[in-house]
């Protein structure tokens, strides 16, 4: 069950971006024929490519890091054990899911707070910008979520869960001397 729901959501944000996409290409084409060709820019395009532009970032992201396919040092891992490669994939996951927690709420109240700006030529709250990072450290969260679920080894997700609070307490502890 927890498989078909993570499916489910996968697929809606690998539609949503791949719409964004289309629309953003289209977009930016449309910009420069106006600008360029017929010398009438459209000066709302660039504001709408950029936030259009965010969204795909975040998007992309969080599909990122559902397949485990973000930024990260395979040299290393390759060359230990098994166990330990285990450890550290676990800490892949555990450590960023931490990161997320912490900071969703901060992007939230981000975005509530831009709600009072206005994008120059489109008129629209910046809030529509600024939503697509809780939006997506969200969905990266419940994406990590998903990938502990599925990690093999219990006792080692555990052991992760451990190392990272730990490391987080000793730095909260020692930042508040």
């Amino acid at each position: 069950m927890l498989i078909s729901i993570e499916r489910s959501i996968e697929r809606a944000v690998r539609t949503i971006a791949s719409i964004l996409l289309v629309f953003e290409v289209v977009l930016l084409f449309a910009g420069v024929v106006s600008r360029y060709l017929l010398n009438r820019p459209l000066v709302w395009s660039d504001e709408l490519a950029s936030i259009l532009f965010l969204w795909l970032a975040m998007l992309g992201a969080s599909l990122a890091f559902q397949r485990g396919q973000h930024m990260r040092m395979t040299s290393i891992t390759d060359a230990i054990g098994d166990r330990a490669q285990r450890l550290l994939e676990c800490l892949a996951i555990v450590a960023p899911l931490l990161f997320l927690g912490l900071i969703i709420r901060h992007a939230y109240l981000f975005a509530e707070d831009e709600s009072y700006i206005t994008t120059p030529a489109l008129r629209l709250s910046n809030s529509w910008r600024a939503a697509a990072l809780p939006i997506g450290f969200a969905l990266m969260f419940v994406f990590g979520v998903f990938r502990v679920l599925r990690l093999p080894d219990w006792r080692i997700a555990l052991a992760c869960v451990f190392l990272v609070l730990r490391r987080l307490s000793w730095h909260v502890l020692r930042s508040s001397r």
